[in-house]
């Protein structure tokens, strides 16, 4: 396995959910959580694998970095994508996610302005000042759309998702799953010492180890997946057929069938 082969194969799954998105053309009008979420994370895996195939095509195979990186994203898709598919109470859980990174957003926001205090006197062009922010927030939790996001509006309490640790424990369908939930969630830890730079990540790129090349392959059966998994959701809406890859499915198999 050399980065040749590696980006033809990263291209295909990216072709692949392309394949599977233009089957929605003009549909998905309507702004809902559940069906832009799965819409956003098919969309995600067609250009992250993009960007991959190209980058393995023009690389150096002993530079691991970035296609560690991004497969970190593409895994952390997957999981999540099989803890939803496997959760009974799926859209539920997905409103949860959002909330979450909607407080993310408006407490780095807060954390800003508040440096703008601290450090300009409130004065910084480009921070926001404390009632501006008030404004955003009053602004947001005031739309009905919106309320779906919070435990309690009043006091700006959004609602909280569980640790990706415990997400991961609850992954538990069968035997197969918790294998496949183990060995993906490994990687995804291996690869998060690679976003977070450490000896250790420049030690294992220094080594140019075949198996490096393996592990990538391997994780391209996780992306083949989060294609088909994100798919689900539309063939359950709009009654479609899943447009396969034979070459895909015969190398990686379906984890969910």
């Amino acid at each position: 396995m050399n980065t040749s082969e590696l980006s033809s194969l990263a291209k295909m799954i990216s072709d692949l959910a392309n394949s599977n998105l233009e089957q929605l053309e003009g549909k998905c009008q309507d702004e809902e959580d559940t069906q832009d979420y799965y819409l956003g994370i098919l969309q995600r895996q067609a250009i992250l694998l993009s960007d991959l195939s190209t980058l393995l095509r023009d690389r150096n195979s002993k530079y691991i970095s970035t296609p560690y990186i991004l497969l970190r994203s593409l895994l952390d898709d997957f999981i999540h994508l099989l803890y939803f598919h496997l959760c009974k109470e799926r859209d539920i859980e997905i409103i949860k996610v959002n909330a979450v990174a909607y407080k993310q957003s408006f407490v780095s926001l807060v954390n800003l302005t508040n440096s703008n205090y601290e450090n300009f006197e409130g004065k910084y062009p480009f921070y926001l000042k404390k009632e501006e922010v008030e404004e955003l927030k009053s602004d947001f939790v005031d739309k009905l759309e919106n309320q779906k996001y919070f435990q309690v509006p009043s006091r700006f309490k959004f609602k909280e998702f569980i640790t990706f640790d415990t997400l991961v424990r609850r992954i538990s369908h069968s035997r197969e799953t918790k294998i496949y939930r183990d060995r993906a969630y490994y990687l995804w830890k291996e690869f998060s010492s690679f976003v977070h730079y450490s000896t250790y990540s420049f030690k294992m790129e220094m080594q140019d180890a075949p198996e490096n090349m393996h592990i990538i392959d391997e994780c391209f059966q996780y992306c083949y997946n989060s294609v088909y998994l994100s798919f689900q959701y539309f063939v359950s809406v709009f009654k479609l057929q899943f447009i396969d890859n034979e070459v895909l499915n015969k190398r990686y198999g379906l984890i969910l069938p």
